[in-house]
């Protein structure tokens, strides 16, 4: 599946096969890679997104923007300390916390290589038609 926004290609391609990590037994295999190239700076970046049981694939633009929206949404959470990600997010468990921060660290590295402007500001707009 396929989208377009601004100047960004998006490009997700189910594989279906990487179970999830996060809860049950990882029961969840709808996985997707998803690719998106920034046309202006030329720059992409690669992320996993997995759809929901009720539906496993991704069928329309609107469910690809979502996972573009999802990303960035991840990659902000990753500018935060490691303290205040697990007091804004309520981790308890400091070692969970901490490990779910570093994916969002590393969402936010990849996001700041091929979003060409204020991750807020894009998380925004993109709120408002695939939030």
């Amino acid at each position: 599946m396929k989208a377009k926004w601004k100047h960004y290609n998006i490009t997700a391609t189910y594989t279906g096969s990487k179970p999830a990590r996060w809860g049950g037994n990882g029961e969840n295999w709808n996985h997707h890679n998803v690719r998106v190239y920034n046309r202006k700076t030329i720059c992409a970046c690669r992320f996993d997104f997995w759809c929901s049981i009720a539906r496993p694939q991704m069928e329309k633009e609107y469910d690809v923007l979502n996972a573009f929206y999802c990303f960035i949404s991840d990659a902000i959470s990753g500018a935060y300390s490691a303290e205040e990600f697990s007091q804004e997010f309520g981790y308890t468990d400091p070692r969970e916390g901490l490990k779910i921060w570093r994916a969002c660290q590393r969402a936010y590295e990849k996001a700041e290589r091929v979003i060409d402007g204020d991750l807020y500001d894009t998380a925004n707009e993109l709120s408002e038609i695939a939030g």
